[in-house]
């Protein structure tokens, strides 16, 4: 009644009360959603980070304890101070640091109580930042404290970044005897959170303007759809990637249909992003756990596999890193044919490593399963640069049992690794 009796007045002020009837109320509720994604985003992000930090850092320590097995030990040798892994001297083997840092951009120390004793950190003029101390507060926290942390203010020669570190413990469970700090330049999280909000903002703007154009003409049917769409990209700023766009939006053969299919398509988008390994395009850690826990809540039976690329670090080191990536992905690529028709999934679990669950069977069925893979795996050649490689792997296997937590089932399928590396590789324990 209320458009009628403003209609009687012209179609002008008709058209200016409708626009403000209907734009300021959804361009208001488009600032709040620039808002509410770009705070999600910078959330999201830095909890990606502390998670990627945090991983990066177990990671290293793993690998030098698998590399030089031992206690972390400092010996004086003339004016230097040098850092010994299980009585072998590291302080000078930064192979293996600087390859990490060099790929992820990221700045790894390995502290002896307070003081940084192997570090890709330089400083202006170039020299490694040895010798020098972690900030009191860090030093509370983590090596008095023995606790893990993650920070979002730590400058380290005038340089922000986000750091986390972790205490690094005596085998001998005396107590805390140093600590590894991974660390992330500020300005580059900053740059990819900002680069994410304009494109959020980018996208939210243009349904705001193709939303109104449609408002003009069909109000209350467009009202409706602009709706369910906010609603949708809220689900999505709030992480809820398991959300559903209405099939009637999508289904439209117009622009708000193809904005609706561009929604379904940035959500698959954000979850390929958040729950698959960039370079094998397997499962990554993250998602692999939750898919994990929610298989041992279903209650159906099944077995737990890790597998390990044997002697990976050659490829590695003789080849360079881009050889390691072409394994890794050739390896991915035949556990998920080996994987195919049966139920359950594969992920990479770290590094070299994979997880491979097989579900509704018991162990002797998982294990034969993975013979196939191994023998597929040990017939494959890899060729990079023109040279063939052999790749083999080995598989430990356990089977889920009524009471024993997933971290024990992994545990005791990564023992069985081990025991099948101890035990000459290229094998599957049980």
């Amino acid at each position: 009644m209320k458009l009628a009796r403003v209609a009687k007045k012209g179609n002008r002020s008709f058209y200016i009360e409708f626009m403000m009837m209907t734009l300021v109320p959804l361009i208001l509720c488009g600032i709040v959603m620039i808002i509410v994604s770009s705070m999600s985003i910078r959330k999201s992000m830095k909890a990606e980070v502390s998670d990627n930090l945090r991983n990066v850092a177990a990671s290293v320590l793993s690998a030098y304890d698998m590399t030089y097995p031992g206690e972390w030990e400092v010996h004086s040798e003339g004016d230097n101070v040098v850092l010994y892994k299980g009585g072998t001297p590291v302080s000078y083997a930064y192979d293996f640091l600087d390859g990490i840092s060099k790929e992820s951009s990221l700045q790894i120390s390995i502290f002896y109580m307070d003081t940084r004793l192997l570090t890709t950190l330089r400083s202006a003029s170039d020299e490694r930042l040895v010798m020098t101390v972690a900030s009191e507060k860090i030093v509370d926290d983590v090596y008095r404290g023995v606790s893990s942390a993650f920070y979002d203010n730590v400058t380290i020669e005038a340089v922000d970044y986000y750091a986390y570190y972790a205490p690094i413990m005596a085998q001998d469970g005396s107590g805390c005897i140093g600590m590894i700090g991974v660390a992330k330049p500020a300005d580059s999280l900053m740059e990819s959170i900002n680069s994410s909000a304009g494109r959020s903002i980018i996208v939210m703007l243009l349904g705001i303007l193709i939303t109104s154009f449609f408002i003009i003409r069909f109000a209350n049917t467009l009202v409706m759809i602009v709706k369910r769409m906010l609603e949708f990209m809220k689900a999505l700023a709030a992480n809820r990637l398991d959300a559903k766009l209405d099939p009637g939006v999508a289904q439209r053969e117009d622009e708000l249909g193809e904005m609706g299919r561009n929604l379904n398509s940035l959500q698959i988008s954000l979850r390929r992003l958040i729950e698959r390994d960039v370079l094998t395009g397997l499962y990554n850690r993250r998602s692999a756990e939750k898919r994990l826990d929610d298989i041992e809540k279903s209650g159906v039976k099944y077995c737990a596999s890790i597998g390990d690329i044997d002697h990976f670090k050659i490829f590695n080191d003789s080849f360079g890193h881009e050889c390691g990536d072409v394994v890794l992905k050739e390896v991915a690529q035949l556990l998920n044919q080996g994987m195919s028709g049966r139920e359950g999934f594969v992920a990479r679990w770290g590094g070299e490593e994979f997880l491979l669950i097989f579900v509704n069977v018991g162990i002797q069925e998982a294990y034969d399963a993975l013979m196939l893979i191994r023998q597929s795996l040990h017939d494959k050649e890899v060729e990079y640069n023109g040279q063939i490689h052999k790749v083999t792997m080995t598989f430990g296997v356990a089977q889920q049992e009524d009471g024993i937590p997933i971290n024990h089932l992994i545990r005791n399928a990564d023992e069985k690794l081990y025991a099948g590396k101890e035990g000459g590789r290229d094998r599957v324990i049980m």
